[in-house]
């Protein structure tokens, strides 16, 4: 009798066990950000969803759909240092790059990889940097001129994507000659 009771608190005690709440995996930290009590951990796919979608009207030059993207009050940064703080100045500047690379023979890109970093959170409502998660990505475009002494750029970008839009957006470039 001892041991059927004993069997029967033993399988009483694993149903219970095996039913409590367990905590989602969070990811780990992998870096740091300079005079900041921040980690990095890696981001959400949700944020590279964006991402794609936004990358993919940009290259069917869908402007409006492109805007949608991008958040009424945002600081988006050229990397000729021109910096667009609205949807319509983003896209303008846009235009207006891609109406110039036409000009001179146009270029295609490849976007070679992008993914989610987030900031660890910091307890504070005041400041958003720690919100929403940032989107690194790289692009090479290959110049289509046969004259030119450009052989391809490569452009590295981060977008911080707040809510499904993009909040701050840096764009770096390097250029690789023939």
């Amino acid at each position: 009798m001892k041991n059927k009771v004993l069997i029967l608190a033993l399988i009483c005690t694993f149903t219970f066990m095996s039913c409590s709440e367990t905590k989602p995996c969070e990811a780990p930290t992998n870096g740091f950000l300079t005079d900041t009590d921040f980690q990095v951990k890696m981001g959400s796919s949700a944020a590279v969803d964006i991402f794609n979608q936004l990358d993919a009207a940009w290259a069917k030059r869908d402007y409006e759909t492109l805007k949608t993207f991008i958040a009424d009050e945002a600081s988006l940064s050229f990397d000729d240092g021109f910096v667009a703080t609205t949807p319509q100045e983003f896209v303008d500047k846009i235009k207006a790059d891609a109406a110039e690379s036409t000009t001179e023979g146009g270029n295609s890109w490849v976007t070679n990889y992008a993914f989610a970093l987030t900031l660890t959170d910091d307890g504070s409502e005041e400041t958003t940097i720690d919100s929403g998660d940032w989107v690194n990505a790289q692009f090479t475009t290959t110049s289509t001129d046969p004259s030119s002494e450009i052989d391809s750029e490569i452009y590295y970008e981060y977008y911080h994507i707040v809510d499904g839009k993009v909040t701050q957006w840096n764009q770096f470039k390097k250029t690789i000659k023939k």
